[in-house]
């Protein structure tokens, strides 16, 4: 898997270099990702993902209408749970905090369909190669018995070499919609996962990524 990271990443770079012709795109946008974990006799309910992406692409004709845009994004997820019981005499809580950043390798190939000089409609698909950077969970735990309270906090590595649960390189297949008015895009898109995130054996998760986002040609 890394070595398919590396050459992708090495001829999205030359394919830069070498046409000239290529359109540069570079924009951000609104990330969300539902990922659901699964055993032979439960499923897990999907938890919510909020954040944000950015970063640029290179959208290659190949012939009239038809291209390859290969590109390099930076994603940031984010996640938070807290749960309390009790009253303010007897009582806990517990939180969680999740941080996660990764680079996104996306090789798409595009299909547009120009209205004019600067109006156009762009279809895209493809795989998306994802290297992870950050996965983190802090997690905070409290108990109060009147006048006493104590507070406890942990963090947590995911992708710890020894006592991580989840594998810090995916494969996305995705695909979306994008229209451009003159210099300015706005795009769609869907992601879904083909490699199974976590390292159990005893457990699958998948995960789907809804983006949305605009970006500026040049």
């Amino acid at each position: 898997m890394k070595k398919i990271f590396a050459t992708l990443l090495a001829a999205s770079l030359l394919l830069i270099g070498t046409q000239a012709h290529a359109q540069l795109a570079t924009g951000a946008g609104y990330l969300f990702a539902s990922e659901t974990t699964s055993t032979n006799n439960s499923k897990a309910d999907a938890i919510p993902h909020h954040g944000f992406y950015f970063g640029g692409s290179y959208n290659i004709p190949i012939v009239a209408g038809l291209g390859v845009a290969p590109g390099f994004y930076l994603d940031m997820l984010l996640y938070h749970y807290d749960y309390s019981a009790g009253t303010s005499f007897i009582g806990g809580s517990v939180s969680e905090r999740y941080t996660e950043l990764a680079l996104n390798v996306p090789v798409n190939l595009t299909y547009s369909f120009e209205f004019g000089r600067d109006l156009a409609f762009r279809i895209f698909a493809g795989p998306v190669f994802q290297c992870g950077v950050l996965a983190r969970s802090t997690y905070n735990g409290s108990v109060n018995i009147g006048p006493i309270h104590v507070n406890e906090g942990q963090a947590y590595n995911h992708y710890d070499s020894e006592n991580g649960d989840t594998n810090r390189f995916n494969i996305y297949m995705g695909g979306g919609l994008a229209f451009q008015a003159g210099d300015i895009m706005f795009t769609v898109g869907y992601d879904h996962n083909l490699l199974d995130i976590d390292k159990s054996d005893a457990t699958k998760t998948n995960r789907h990524q809804i983006k949305a986002g605009i970006n500026f040609l040049f």
